[in-house]
């Protein structure tokens, strides 16, 4: 759905991080390199619509190191605006042999539609001076920005756009001045994710229905400590994997909620589940989210 005006789209980060889970076993069931750098890719897009700030994938298998650090390098390539990505990615880059595949981003830093004074751009930092630095931005060369900021060459920041006329010029932009797409991290195991101090919502359809009011519980729970919602593999779930690593769930986690009860399928996807429960979250706990 594209947003009402055209005119300039910042949506702003959410003042409640959400963060979402994903074994590294996610594309495993894909045959081809091809078609396992897709699905990351659908999967970029959801997380993105949804305005998610980080993604952690978690090694639930072992040998799953290599499949992990290739996701995570194509989901950080999917957050780079494409206007810088030859500049920051080699043609010749072995894992991008499948980037055409992947779906754009469009993220609001992207420069989608064209330059637009007041909107807010991914830049990367090609020089240095002693008034500030000088960034590609993709307004056709680089531009200058005057900062008392210590860059390098090589950073990537977020510009804003002061004017287009006569000539680009450009600001560092304020922390926070628009949604920027997440991060992504590995780590070694579903423990990990369970010692960390957030609120944590397991899925499962072996779980309590979701309702608004859960959700709701959730989300003012979560202030100040951050959302982490945790998904099972393609061939098992989060209790499963649990218990593999003889830790029992629902002593780990605030909730365990079954976010698409009465389902048609006998399965649900990974990506299916991911898409019904943040647009649940989205829905129901929007305005909370960004008190």
């Amino acid at each position: 759905m594209k947003p009402r005006s055209e005119h300039l789209f910042q949506p702003p980060p959410r003042k409640t991080r959400i963060e979402v889970a994903i074994p590294a076993s996610y594309a495993s069931t894909e045959a081809t390199a091809m078609l396992k750098a897709l699905k990351w890719g659908v999967l970029a897009r959801l997380l993105a619509v949804y305005r998610v700030d980080k993604l952690y994938i978690y090694l639930d298998r072992p040998g799953l190191a290599r499949e992990a650090e290739n996701a995570r390098r194509i989901m950080e390539y999917m957050m780079t605006a494409p206007y810088l990505r030859k500049r920051v990615y080699p043609a010749n880059t072995p894992w991008l042999r499948y980037a055409g595949v992947l779906p754009p981003l469009q993220l609001p830093t992207h420069g989608v539609g064209g330059p637009k004074p007041g909107e807010c751009r991914e830049a990367l930092v090609v020089g240095v001076s002693r008034e500030g630095v000088v960034v590609e931005a993709g307004l056709d060369k680089p531009v200058a920005v005057r900062t008392r900021a210590r860059l390098s060459v090589g950073e990537r920041v977020i510009v804003r756009v002061a004017s287009l006329r006569p000539k680009p010029r450009l600001s560092l932009a304020p922390r926070g001045c628009t949604y920027t797409g997440f991060e992504t991290a590995i780590v070694k195991d579903l423990r990990s994710l369970l010692e960390r101090r957030r609120v944590k919502i397991a899925t499962s359809r072996l779980g309590e229905i979701l309702t608004p009011e859960t959700i709701a519980e959730a989300v003012s729970r979560a202030r100040g400590r951050g959302l982490l919602v945790l998904f099972g593999a393609p061939d098992r779930g989060l209790f499963e994997i649990a218990r593999e690593e003889r830790l029992e769930l629902n002593s780990h986690v605030d909730y365990v909620l079954n976010t698409i009860p009465g389902q048609g399928t006998r399965t649900v996807r990974v990506e299916e589940a991911v898409a019904a429960t943040l647009a649940i979250i989205n829905i129901y706990a929007a305005q909370q989210l960004e008190q």
